[in-house]
């Protein structure tokens, strides 16, 4: 088959207030696991989009999360609570394994705590490139994921996955028809580089978000989200005033948590929800400088 999936789940689902506090907090821990007395409320497979790769190939892989209905796991940011999926590849001498490429995730909202994340299937994709020389054995990759699983309550659950590939000196071959169309729909869940530039103003309670020659694209009644990539930049409940001027949107902005902190850029999604026409449902990159500052693009 070439695609093999060993998946070995253990589930601590009697971890103490405490423990799940810290997750919570974004504060790694550690903690003895025990038999699950319940099923896990996530399960994973893992998946790559070639059955076999020669010297210097790239491929992708994927690690799919199965989400029981009604939970739910977490985004690169959480949001205002939460812990996002850890992914630990453990694969061959000389190969390497690119970051996550994180699809847009939904909005779940709690009184005032908002956060970020997936329900029902999500696929994390993430490149990998094979050393330009290659052993004659097969290649076993492994991942360990961590995840948080949270309905109205959140339990550490965590398992492991494996794609086993051939190595082989001619070209590689291609998955078969069901993976094919799972890295299809996963990529389509990806957010995609911004074709607007933007810019940043910075005040002491708010901040606003230039994006420039969008507003000709959007309908009058679009609706329009801005979701940062890391934590405590804007405040996730507030709400987001969205204004016209011109062929720009401008978008204004509470401060969050880090408010009294220099804010040199902002990075994150626009995400464009229903009633923006042919751009419904679309994500986009952004990174903004601040006015006066000249700050390195990160992730």
């Amino acid at each position: 088959m070439g695609l093999l999936v060993i998946r070995n789940l253990i589930v601590s689902v009697s971890a103490p207030a405490a423990f799940v506090a810290l997750w919570l907090c974004h504060t790694p821990t550690a903690t003895a696991q025990s038999t699950p007395s319940e099923p896990a409320h996530v399960t994973i497979e893992a998946y790559a989009d070639q059955q076999s790769i020669g010297p210097g190939d790239t491929f992708r892989v994927a690690l799919v999360e199965r989400i029981q209905p009604g939970w739910h796991t977490y985004w690169i940011n959480p949001g205002d609570a939460g812990q996002a999926t850890r992914l630990r590849w453990s694969v061959p001498g000389g190969y390497r394994v690119d970051d996550v490429q994180w699809p847009v995730p939904h909005v779940f909202r709690s009184g005032t705590l908002v956060t970020y994340g997936y329900e029902g299937e999500v696929a994390l994709v993430q490149t990998v490139h094979a050393p330009g020389s290659l052993a004659s054995a097969p290649a076993n990759l492994s991942v360990e994921a961590q995840w948080l699983a949270c309905q109205d309550i959140c339990i550490p659950e965590h398992g492991v996955a494996q794609v086993t590939l051939r190595q082989e000196a001619t070209a590689a071959h291609a998955a078969p028809a069901a993976s094919t169309a799972l890295f299809t729909a996963a990529g389509a869940r990806l957010p995609k580089p911004s074709p607007w530039g933007a810019s940043l103003a910075v005040g002491p309670t708010h901040v606003v978000l230039t994006v420039r020659g969008i507003a000709p694209h959007l309908p009058s009644a679009a609706q329009v989200q801005f979701l940062p990539l890391s934590w405590g930049e804007i405040d996730n409940d507030a709400r987001q005033k969205m204004a016209r001027s011109g062929d720009d949107l401008l978008l204004t902005l509470a401060r969050g948590d880090l408010r009294s902190s220099t804010l040199a850029k902002l990075d994150g999604l626009l995400v464009l929800g229903r009633g923006s026409g042919q751009l419904q449902g679309q994500g986009f990159l952004l990174h903004a400088l601040a006015s006066g500052t000249d700050a390195p693009r990160t992730r």
